[in-house]
């Protein structure tokens, strides 16, 4: 738990330092605040202590106040630091999640007249990124543009609790999850005889077919990848087809090797681009050319891009791919916002009341950082007709089932979840930093009612691949792995891979010999350390009480 505490304090001091015109005048004094204490330190006598000093006089009576860990914790908190570019973070406060972000560390970093720092945090931070491009707590307190700054401890600290708490919570339904798992796995036998090994290639190949595709009623333009078996007269029956949905500034090349495996064993793969929210509109808001990474109107069109998408595939379907594709009952896969978009086509509804309760400005982002990308649903209530689509639901009755993979799903709260009445998959990584597994996956889970469902919980995984891969570096998996790094996470890969061949075969395809691999003891068995797959299809009823409606 040390591990997790230092990992929180960094983190929560990158939070601060990462959430104008440049001033001349720079901050000498800091009055630090604890409750109804307060005391006046000057900036020199911070640095000192930051620097491994002892504390000084004007310091010291405070500092009494904390316990060792916390007073080990302010010290790592003021001087983690990290690199950073200039004009992408000064383009993401212009972001709303950016804005959003900046108002609630404000909350904690205020100036001398008690007002929300937040526009004092802007000018602090793009000075002190310019100087040297790295950045820390430190840095920031150097730079604010006004002599006095008040910084409130006992804020600093409630939210740096928030987040051990969460950590913890993680920490017992993970445990409580891999028990129940594993006792299920003991007691099951995987009968996989004659079925094909599915993280490994199929037999059918794959070829890529590029569509342009344009909504005229939404004057909205639709790239679409769609990957095809090589030949498709060898393959029988109807071809199941899975929409893979992507995430937030992400784009349908980051899933292509998932769509070319799954095209070898006979699935036909289809991945839209969302533009309002891709690859592209990111990089536009950080050179500067747009000022939203995405537009809020995204929350419905990425569910009407695929719905219209579905509406062209079957106009198609008969001199494209000779009718063979099985556009009744298809399988939507989605990552992250993907995920929203998958479970918002399977029915689920937004809960803009207890939306915008969670989304108060108080709230704790560093707990739960999807909440940025969220909260941005509420800027729809200026288009009463948008939230009463989305309110009333956006389903497709062709869905016939969803993968959810880190979904970003808290939005739709207990009631939004109910009404989802089809199969679901949702997994989640014990270790994401972005859309956090228990309020965003294991809590949407919990909601569920549906009879079908299956919760997978991926020990030491992150929201990506390219997250996983930089957190067991920062905490050194790699040194008591048997294999390297690169195979483990490849192992992963295919076990995620076989998962959405596995489900596409059972719900879409209607072929039960492929129940074996929706089991515990093949999520146990296929997966490996350090990320090994847990699966459940209840939670563990001792784990329900901790978790908030």
């Amino acid at each position: 738990m040390k591990r997790w505490g230092q990992a929180v304090w960094g983190s929560l001091a990158l939070g601060l330092a990462l959430s104008g015109q440049v001033p001349a005048q720079a901050a000498d004094t800091v009055i630090l605040e604890f409750g109804p204490f307060s005391r006046s330190v000057s900036v020199s006598a911070l640095e000192e202590f930051a620097q491994g000093n002892d504390a000084s006089r004007e310091l010291a009576p405070l500092l009494r106040r904390l316990t060792p860990d916390q007073r080990e914790g302010l010290r790592t908190g003021l001087t983690a630091s990290r690199d950073v570019e200039l004009v992408p973070l000064s383009q993401w406060f212009n972001d709303p999640m950016g804005e959003q972000s900046l108002s609630f560390l404000g909350q904690m970093i205020r100036t001398q007249a008690r007002l929300n720092g937040q526009q004092a945090l802007r000018a602090a931070v793009v000075k002190a990124a310019a100087e040297d491009n790295t950045l820390s707590l430190l840095d920031v307190i150097r730079h604010f543009p006004t002599g006095t700054l008040r910084l409130d401890l006992a804020q600093l600290l409630f939210s740096a609790q928030q987040t051990l708490d969460e950590a913890a919570l993680t920490h017992q339904v993970l445990e409580a999850v891999r028990t129940q798992s594993q006792q299920d796995a003991a007691q099951q036998i995987l009968d996989t005889a004659g079925l094909p090994d599915l993280t490994q290639p199929g037999p059918h190949g794959h070829r890529q077919v590029s569509l342009q595709l344009t909504d005229p009623a939404r004057n909205r333009t639709i790239p679409v990848e769609v990957v095809v078996p090589q030949d498709v007269a060898t393959v029988p029956g109807p071809i199941p087809v899975v929409v893979l949905s992507h995430g937030l500034g992400d784009h349908p090349e980051s899933f292509l090797d998932v769509a070319a495996h799954a095209a070898s064993h006979g699935v036909v793969m289809v991945l839209p681009e969302h533009i309002g929210s891709n690859f592209r509109q990111q990089q536009a808001m950080l050179n500067g050319v747009a000022r939203e990474s995405f537009l809020p109107e995204e929350f419905l069109d990425r569910p009407l891009d695929v719905r219209f998408m579905l509406d062209e595939l079957s106009r198609r379907n008969a001199d494209t791919f000779g009718g063979r594709l099985n556009l009744e009952r298809v399988a939507v896969v989605g990552h992250s916002f993907g995920g929203y978009t998958a479970l918002a086509l399977a029915g689920a509804t937004i809960d803009f009341e207890r939306l915008a309760q969670r989304c108060a400005p108080n709230t704790n982002i560093v707990a739960d950082v999807a909440l940025l990308l969220e909260c941005r649903a509420l800027a729809l209530q200026s288009q009463p007709a948008v939230v009463e689509q989305l309110a009333t639901g956006v389903a497709d009755d062709r869905v016939a089932l969803v993968m959810a993979f880190a979904p970003v799903a808290n939005l739709f709260g207990p009631t939004g979840m109910a009404n989802i009445q089809r199969p679901v998959m949702i997994l989640g990584g014990a270790l994401d930093i972005v859309a956090p597994v228990v309020p965003q996956q294991v809590s949407a889970f919990s909601w569920l009612t549906t009879p079908d469902r299956y919760l997978y919980l991926a020990d030491n995984s992150s929201h990506s691949p390219a997250f996983t891969r930089s957190i067991s570096q920062l905490l050194n998996f790699d040194q008591d792995l048997d294999r390297s790094l690169d195979e483990a996470l490849s192992i992963s890969r295919g076990v995620n891979k076989a998962l959405i061949v596995a489900f596409t075969q059972v719900y879409a395809a209607n072929r039960e010999e492929f129940t074996p691999f929706l089991t515990a003891r093949y999520a146990e068995t296929a997966s490996a350390d350090p990320f090994r797959f847990h699966m459940v299809q209840a939670l563990p009823a001792d784990i329900l009480p901790l978790l908030t409606p």
